[in-house]
C-alpha cells in the first residue's frame, strides 16, 4: 500500500502541471494573436493590393455640381459621360471626342440613360460636335478636381462619380474600353436614373 500511494504523487507530475498550463495559455495567445499581427503587418507595409475592379478613379470625397457652384442641366434626368474640353482641341482631343461618341453608342441597352457631355469654360471655342452631345459650362473650380482632356462619369443626382485622366494616344482605345466597362457596371448597379 505504501508503494501505491507513493507512485500516485510523483514529483515529476507536480512539476509538469504548471508548465503544461502555461504552455497551453501561451499557445492559445499565439494562436489568436499571430493572425492579427500578420494582418496588421501586411496592411501597414502595403503588401496587400485590394481587388479593385474599376479602371477609373473614384472622386473622393463626394463632390457635386452644386458644391462647385455649377448649374447641371441634366440633373435628375440622365447620367453624364463627359469629356473636359481643353482650350484648344487638336487631333488628340478630336480623337477622344470620337471615342466618347463610340463609347456612348457601345452602351447598348443603357444608352438611353446616358448623355454624352462636353464640359467647357465660358466663351470657349467649340469644335464641331455631334448633335447627341450636350455642352455644359464649367468653372476653374471644376478644373481643379477634373483636369482637362479627362473623361468624367456623373450620376443623375449631380454627383461626380469617376474620373479617367488623359492618356497618350496609343492607350486611348483601351481606356475607352475601361470607361465602357465601368459605366456599364455603374448603370447596372444603380438605383437612380
Amino acid at each position: 500500500m505504501k508503494d501505491l500511494a507513493h507512485t500516485s504523487v510523483s514529483p515529476v507530475g507536480v512539476n509538469h502541471s504548471p508548465w503544461r498550463g502555461r504552455l497551453v495559455l501561451i499557445a492559445l495567445v499565439l494562436f489568436f494573436a499571430l493572425p492579427f499581427l500578420a494582418a496588421k503587418t501586411i496592411l501597414s507595409q502595403h503588401w496587400y493590393q485590394s481587388g479593385v475592379t474599376n479602371n477609373g478613379e473614384l472622386l473622393e470625397p463626394r463632390l457635386t455640381f452644386e458644391q462647385l457652384n455649377l448649374d447641371n442641366p441634366l440633373q435628375g434626368q440622365q447620367w453624364q459621360l463627359g469629356f473636359v474640353l481643353p482650350v484648344s482641341c487638336e487631333q488628340s482631343c478630336q480623337h477622344r471626342l470620337y471615342l466618347l461618341g463610340q463609347t456612348h453608342t457601345a452602351l447598348g441597352q443603357y444608352q438611353s440613360r446616358v448623355t454624352p457631355v462636353v464640359y467647357v469654360l465660358p466663351n470657349q471655342v467649340l469644335p464641331e460636335l455631334p448633335s447627341s452631345f450636350a455642352v455644359v459650362e464649367i468653372n476653374r473650380q471644376f478644373l481643379q478636381s477634373v483636369p482637362s482632356q479627362g473623361y468624367l462619369i456623373a450620376d443623375t443626382l449631380g454627383q461626380l462619380v469617376m474620373f479617367f485622366p488623359p492618356v497618350v494616344e496609343s492607350q486611348q482605345v483601351s481606356q475607352s474600353k475601361g470607361l465602357l466597362f465601368d459605366l456599364r457596371k455603374l448603370l447596372k448597379l444603380s438605383r437612380v436614373g
